[in-house]
């Protein structure tokens, strides 16, 4: 067993430790450790998730669901006082299958439009559990730091346009690598609904 591997497992040993309905938590593809490490940003302006998408902000008293896809690796972190708050709301939620299939589906899509209803869908959901937990804006600075790795620019309008995830976006008048870009922005989002999914659904049958 290497040592990746063996940190790997004790971290989610931890996760189950505190958290023992997590071992129920239904995606596979995500990974659990604890975080209690202070760091230097402690004013992220993110809450209640803080997004490490770009290699960033880390608090403590934090639960780390991390993702490795083919080309994607992001670890979203949420207070564990969050994670008390979905499980004592789970009981709101009736029906899971649609809500996982539509989300799979928006993050299988290539399709900008595709993605953003399975967003705006995805949130309708979020907002059973509590007002608090659709993130919106939180995630902007997010896109905005692709942007500046990419070295790409673009107008206020074209940009609120993009975060608000108008449907009047139209994507062929994007090049290959922004639309990529704008991909990988919406997939995030994706991606914290389907963990508090996962989350609910975790608790539900444990």
């Amino acid at each position: 067993m290497n040592d990746e591997h063996e940190d790997h497992l004790i971290s989610e040993t931890e996760v189950f430790n505190a958290y023992p309905f997590l071992q129920s938590f239904p995606f596979q593809d995500y990974t659990m450790n604890l975080d209690s490490e202070e760091d230097y940003v402690t004013s992220a302006g993110i809450d209640p998730v803080i997004v490490n998408a770009a290699g960033g902000f880390v608090k403590p008293e934090f639960i780390n669901f991390n993702y490795q896809g083919k080309y994607t690796k992001i670890s979203l972190s949420f207070y564990t006082y969050d994670i008390n708050y979905i499980v004592d709301q789970s009981n709101r939620i009736k029906k899971l299958d649609s809500i996982r299939e539509l989300l799979d589906n928006g993050l299988q899509s290539t399709v900008l439009l595709e993605k953003i209803d399975s967003i705006k869908k995805g949130e309708k959901f979020l907002k059973k559990l509590g007002s608090s937990l659709p993130i919106g804006k939180a995630f902007d600075g997010v896109l905005d730091q692709f942007l500046i790795a990419e070295e790409y620019t673009l107008d206020k309008g074209e940009l609120r346009k993009i975060k608000s995830m108008f449907k009047t976006i139209k994507e062929e008048d994007y090049t290959e690598e922004l639309k990529n870009i704008i991909i990988d922005f919406y997939n995030i989002h994706l991606h914290h609904i389907k963990i508090l999914l996962g989350v609910v659904i975790a608790s539900k049958i444990h």
